[in-house]
């Protein structure tokens, strides 16, 4: 991990190609160097001190055990395994899908939700963006098959 820098956004400023805007922006980490924008991985604010860094850094210390989410989906109801409920640790997806907003954008299609349909398609990117590459399933404590969910969400036929 290279720490990249911090700055107070005080008014608008380009970083690397993108505009932020006022308070958009404190921390930026990221594990490659140089720094490419489209690949940055966590952006934090509200930092307060240098300890609130300290704290935060001790995910990147941890260990695989540490990291390991799945007893979530132990909090959840039994029917919840094999879907989709929105959150997020199947992120960053390397081909840069909103995981979560897709699913939720096709499950309220299905019962009818007309407004979905158009939410669903002002995404930046969409289901057929999906490369198959597995690390959403993996980090999902749910067990859902989201390649799975992605090629059905193709063939809904938007």
């Amino acid at each position: 991990m290279h720490f990249i820098g911090a700055f107070p956004i005080k008014y608008e400023k380009e970083f690397h190609g993108k505009v932020f805007k006022d308070n958009e922006i404190a921390f930026v980490y990221t594990y490659e160097e140089p720094v490419d924008i489209d690949k940055l991985l966590t952006v934090l604010s509200s930092i307060r001190n240098h300890s609130d860094v300290e704290l935060l850094n001790r995910y990147f210390n941890a260990s695989e055990e540490e990291k390991d989410y799945s007893v979530i989906g132990t909090f959840a109801p039994a029917d919840a395994t094999g879907k989709c409920v929105y959150c997020n640790h199947c992120q960053p997806c390397p081909a840069g899908i909103d995981i979560a907003m897709v699913n939720k954008y096709y499950d309220l299609a299905l019962v009818g939700d007309e407004m979905a349909k158009e939410l669903y398609k002002n995404l930046s990117k969409h289901a057929d963006d999906c490369i198959q590459c597995g690390h959403c399933n993996s980090r999902c404590p749910f067990s859902t098959n989201q390649i799975g969910i992605m090629a059905e969400i193709v063939a809904y036929g938007w």
